[in-house]
This record gives structure tokens, C-alpha cells and sequence, in this order.
């Protein structure tokens, strides 16, 4: 099959998914729309084992998902996490919480392999999933990696809708408390916030002439040059992508990065679609027998990490004050965050309000706190968490 024929398949795919996926409110996620047409592309043969490698996009993969890494860290404001410094706990306990269950509780009931693979994709999103299929890879356990594939695809079926239930809950509370006028909201925080967010940086921002997308994207390859190369002083004890988070937190905070660096390039429409593409390149090798031996691993990694996070969170959340609903709202986040934290919180503060200013409120109060739980969640502790666990193996 020609490239261009390939890329045309692979992108029709994704734009099917990403159909369904709006049709279902994100319940039914473009990765398990992808993943079951293409396994029943590769299966009945009307897809050629080599669709993924005659694209062509999987060469820029390898390249791409470090500057992701970097542009991950752009987006994370860390004054918004002192701001919700008791979500960034609760958040970041839940998914160490399901990794953890998932990883020693899992291994009792379950091979340990797929225990191990399981626990921080549960946990976290695409980059955990590539960690640890490259970790499957390098030993030479192709049954791992689809296995990797499966946890990313099922994360939404138990994450979406536990997040719009106890969303929907706190809504109706928040409303009671705006309707009896025990809730005082605070007109002047997003002017304040944006106040801050103009304040001087150690390195000047680049003239606005000068700062062209050809530059911003160059100065992500940079640090994610620079951040391969610290993790090769270190021999890779801690993983690549770790750094490249961590430096691109730095780089921003220092200035040389900008916010949302590769949004504003206008490339992140092809730089995700590519890097997600990796996710399904071992299922050319899967066949019905293989995927049907792991429904047992998947459901039981699954209902542990919703045991744990779901107990987990309320716990923790009751010592700082948190309603039970909004305390599992955060932990859910572990299983889809962003952009399906913002949209569930728009939907429920849009389905719950009765008036325009009671829509803000509400929306007021659970935004901040899921948008900070999904980038502590799965764009940084899960990240850490797997960039641990690929060595356990």
C-alpha cells in the first residue's frame, strides 16, 4: 500500500473516532474506535499488516512525542497548582494509589506482566501507554504491548461516566449553596490570575516578529535535546520524557519556552495524531486468541484501579474539606484527563444552572479543580509513575 493511500486510511480512522466519540460525549473514545477497526482490518484482511509503516508517520513518532513531553510542560501554570495545592494531592494520591493497587494487588490474581504494564497506564494517558509498550518491546513481549493498547482504550468506559456522575452531584450542591447564599463568588480571581501571568520572566520573550512557529518549534527541540541528553548522563535511570516534562516546566517558567508552545506553533493537529498512531502499531501482530486471553487482566485492572482511586480520594479528600463527590471527580481524572476534564465540567455546569451567572459560578468552582487533577494526573504523576515502573520488569 502506497503512503499516501496508508496516511488517507490511518487519518480517516482517527476522524470516525473522533466522530463517535463527540456523538457519545467522549464515553466511547476515538482510541477504541480506532483500535477495534483496525484490529478488524488487520484480522479480516482488508488492511495490510504494514498500514502503520507505509504511512510513512511513524518515523517522526520517536522525535515527536519528546517534544510533546516538552510542550506538556508549557501548558502546566504552577501558580494555579499552589492555588490548588489540596486537588494536586488528592489527585496525584489517586494515581499513585491505582498504580500501586493495580501493580501489588494485581499480581496476586493476574500475571505479573500484565499487572506491571496495567498499573501506570490506568493511571495516565499516552505517554504512560508508549513508556510501557517500549518497555514490552525491548523485551521482546509483543503480548504486553497489546496489552498496553487494551488499558488505554478501556480507561474512558469507567472514568467518564463516574466523573459526569459525581460532577452532576457537586453542581446541585454548589446550586444550593448559590441559591440559599452561602456561596460567595469571586468576580475578581481571572483578573487577578491574569495579572499574573503578565509578570516578568529571567529570560525576555522573543519579539513578536520574530517569534514565528519555525522558532517556538525550535526552541522545544532544544530542550528536548537538551533534556535526551541529561538522561544519557544518567544512563536512563530516570526516563526520557520525565525530563523532558520537567524542563519544559523549567524552560516556560524561566521564559525561554512559550506557554502552550506548540498551540500556539499551530502544530499540535499533527503532532498528536502521529504520536497516538504508536499506540496501535503492535496490533498488526495481534490476533483474536491473543486479545481474548487479556479480557480477564483488563477487567481485573480495571476494577482495582477504581477501587483504589475511588476509596483513595474521598479519604483524602475529606481531610482537606472536599465533598465526597468532587474528591472521586479528581481522582477520576486519572482515567481520561484532559481535554475530557474541561468538557465534562462544561457540560454538567451547563445542564445544572438555570441562569448565566449561576452556569460561571458553578462552573467556577469545578473547573479549576479538574483541569489542574488532569495535568497532575496523567501529564505528571503518571508520566513519573511509568517512567519508574518501565525498569521493574
Amino acid at each position: 500500500m502506497t503512503a499516501i493511500i496508508s496516511a488517507a486510511v490511518i487519518f480517516v480512522v482517527f476522524a470516525v473516532g473522533d466522530m463517535i466519540s463527540a456523538k457519545t460525549k467522549a464515553i466511547v473514545s476515538m482510541l477504541l474506535v480506532a483500535s477495534v477497526v483496525f484490529l478488524a482490518g488487520f484480522w479480516t484482511g482488508v488492511f495490510p499488516t504494514t498500514l502503520f509503516a507505509d504511512s510513512t508517520l511513524l518515523s517522526m513518532a520517536g522525535l515527536l512525542v519528546t517534544m510533546l513531553l516538552v510542550h506538556l510542560g508549557t501548558t502546566i501554570r504552577l501558580r494555579d497548582f499552589g492555588a490548588q495545592w489540596r486537588t494536586v494531592i488528592i489527585s496525584a494520591v489517586a494515581c499513585i494509589a491505582i498504580s500501586a493497587a493495580v501493580f501489588f494487588i494485581g499480581q496476586l490474581i493476574i500475571d505479573r506482566g500484565f499487572a506491571l504494564v496495567g498499573a501506570p497506564i490506568l493511571s495516565g494517558g499516552v505517554v504512560a501507554t508508549l513508556t510501557m509498550q517500549d518497555m514490552a518491546n525491548k523485551a521482546n513481549l509483543p503480548d504486553l504491548a497489546v496489552f498496553a493498547t487494551l488499558v488505554m482504550c478501556a480507561q474512558g468506559f469507567v472514568g467518564y461516566p463516574v466523573a459526569s456522575l459525581c460532577l452532576k452531584s457537586e453542581a446541585k450542591r454548589i446550586k444550593a449553596q448559590i441559591d440559599a447564599g452561602t456561596l460567595q463568588v469571586d468576580a475578581g480571581a481571572a483578573a487577578a490570575q491574569n495579572a499574573a501571568a503578565a509578570r516578568k520572566k529571567l529570560i525576555p520573550a522573543l519579539p513578536d516578529k520574530y517569534n514565528t512557529p519555525n522558532a517556538i518549534i525550535a526552541k522545544v527541540i532544544l530542550v528536548a535535546l537538551l533534556s535526551v541528553w541529561v538522561s544519557s548522563l544518567f544512563h536512563d535511570a530516570v526516563n526520557k520524557l520525565v525530563w523532558c516534562l520537567i524542563f519544559g516546566v523549567l524552560c516556560k517558567e524561566l521564559g525561554f519556552l512559550d506557554e502552550d508552545a506548540l498551540g500556539k506553533a499551530h502544530a499540535t493537529g499533527i503532532v498528536m495524531p502521529i504520536i497516538t498512531l504508536s499506540i496501535f502499531t503492535n496490533l498488526a501482530s495481534a490476533t483474536p486468541e491473543m486479545v481474548g486471553g487479556m479480557v480477564k487482566p483488563l477487567l481485573v485492572c480495571v476494577v482495582i484501579g477504581t477501587a483504589a482511586f475511588s476509596v483513595v480520594s474521598i479519604l483524602v479528600g475529606k481531610i482537606f474539606g472536599y465533598s465526597w463527590q468532587m474528591s472521586m471527580a479528581i481522582g477520576s481524572s486519572c482515567l481520561f484527563g484532559f481535554p475530557g476534564t474541561v468538557i465534562i465540567s462544561n457540560e454538567v455546569s451547563e445542564s445544572t444552572g438555570t441562569t448565566a451567572e449561576e452556569k460561571a459560578a458553578i462552573n467556577a468552582q469545578i473547573m479549576p479543580k479538574m483541569l489542574v487533577a488532569g495535568m497532575v494526573t496523567v501529564s505528571i504523576t503518571s508520566v513519573l509513575v511509568a517512567g519508574v515502573m518501565s525498569s521493574w520488569l
